[in-house]
C-alpha cells in the first residue's frame, strides 16, 4: 500500500468518526410529528442515544432541536429517553451543556437518562454523581442508585446502568438484576408493556458481533436477558452501536412472550449502516393493544421513510 493510499484511508476514517462540529441544523415546521391515532394514544415518548456532547455551542443547539421539534408538534409527549453516552469524555463542561438543554426544555413531562461507556470509562465517580443528581431532580427518585424505575401514566420504565468503570461494556450487579426482576414482575402484572433502557445491547443482537466485536452488554448479558425473557410485552431500548436505520435496528428477543429490542441510532455523529443521518431517533406511541416505534430526524424536524423506519407490535 502506497503512503498516499494509507494516509487517505485513515483521513477518511478520522472524518467518519468526527462530525462537523460547527454545522448548526434548523428545525423545519413543514412536517411536524403526528401520532397515528392521537385520540387513543395512552403514552408517548421520544428516544435518542449517543449525543457524545462536546463542549461546543453547535452541539448544544443541535440537541435542543429535539425539543423544538417536539414542541412544534400538536402532540403531547410524556417522556424523553436518552440511552447513554451523554458526553464524549465525561467532563463537567460537556454535562453542563447537555443538562442546560434538558433543564430549559418545556416540551416533555418526564426525562429519563442513563450513562454510556463514554460517560463511565474516565471520570466514573463524577459522572455518576451528576447523573444521580439529575435522576433525583427529574423524577424525585430518592433511592440514590444509578439504576432506577419510574411509572409514567401507569406504565413502568426501568433504567439499567453500569455500576463500575468499564471501557465499553457494562457491569450489572446481582442486586441490579434482582431489581430488574422485581420491577418487571410489578410492571407487567396487569398486561401493560414495560420499557427497559440500557446503553449496551444484548450479545448477538443488532448485528453483533459482526458490526462490533466488543459492543455487547458484557459479563452479565445472559443473566439480564434471561430475566427479561420471563415477562410479556417488554421492550428493551439501547444505544451504543451507531448502527443507523438498517435491517438489524429491531430484534426479537423472545417471540413467545413478545419481548423486543430497539437499537437507537447515534444522535450526534453519522451512523454506520442503512440510513446514516445524524440527529435521528425514534418516537413511540403506546395504545391499549399495540406499541409503535417511528423514526424521526429530530435535529431538523423530518420524518425518515423507508424500510425499518416503523415497527408495530401487537400486545399479548
Amino acid at each position: 500500500m502506497s503512503a498516499k493510499i494509507f494516509i487517505d484511508k485513515y483521513i477518511k476514517q478520522f472524518k467518519a468518526m468526527n462530525p462537523k462540529y460547527d454545522v448548526i441544523y434548523t428545525v423545519s415546521k413543514d412536517d411536524p410529528i403526528t401520532f397515528e391515532d392521537s385520540e387513543n394514544v395512552k403514552l408517548s415518548m421520544a428516544i435518542i442515544a449517543d449525543t457524545h456532547l462536546p463542549n461546543r455551542e453547535s452541539a448544544e443547539k443541535n440537541l435542543a432541536n429535539t425539543f423544538e421539534d417536539i414542541k412544534n408538534s400538536k402532540e403531547s409527549f410524556d417522556a424523553f429517553l436518552m440511552a447513554g453516552d451523554i458526553a464524549d469524555y465525561g467532563t463537567n463542561n460537556e454535562y453542563e451543556r447537555f443538562f442546560r438543554v434538558l433543564d430549559k426544555q418545556t416540551a416533555v413531562d418526564k426525562l429519563l437518562v442513563t450513562m454510556g461507556n463514554h460517560d463511565a470509562r474516565i471520570f466514573y465517580k463524577n459522572s455518576t454523581k451528576i447523573i444521580k443528581d439529575k435522576i433525583k431532580a427529574y423524577l424525585d427518585d430518592k433511592t440514590g442508585k444509578i439504576y432506577y424505575s419510574c411509572d409514567i401514566k401507569g406504565y413502568t420504565f426501568i433504567v439499567l446502568c453500569t455500576e463500575k468503570r468499564m471501557l465499553e461494556k457494562a457491569h450489572i450487579s446481582s442486586e441490579q438484576i434482582a431489581f430488574l426482576d422485581r420491577e418487571l414482575a410489578r410492571g407487567t402484572k396487569d398486561g401493560k408493556p414495560v420499557f427497559v433502557m440500557c446503553h449496551q445491547p444484548f450479545a448477538e443482537t443488532h448485528g453483533l458481533p459482526e458490526v462490533w466485536k466488543t459492543g455487547d452488554m458484557g459479563e452479565q448479558n445472559d443473566e439480564v436477558r434471561a430475566v427479561m425473557e420471563k415477562y410479556k410485552n417488554v421492550f428493551f431500548i439501547n444505544g451504543h452501536l451507531h448502527g443507523g436505520i438498517f435491517e438489524k435496528v429491531a430484534e426479537v428477543i423472545n417471540e413467545e412472550n413478545n419481548v423486543h429490542s430497539i437499537s437507537i441510532p447515534g444522535y450526534r455523529k453519522e451512523n454506520n449502516f442503512g440510513i446514516t443521518d445524524c440527529g435521528v431517533g425514534y418516537f413511540c406511541e403506546v395504545y391499549d393493544d399495540r406499541v409503535i416505534f417511528r423514526a424521526r430526524k429530530f435535529i431538523s424536524g423530518e420524518y425518515k421513510t423507508g424500510d425499518y423506519t416503523r415497527f408495530e407490535y401487537k400486545l399479548i
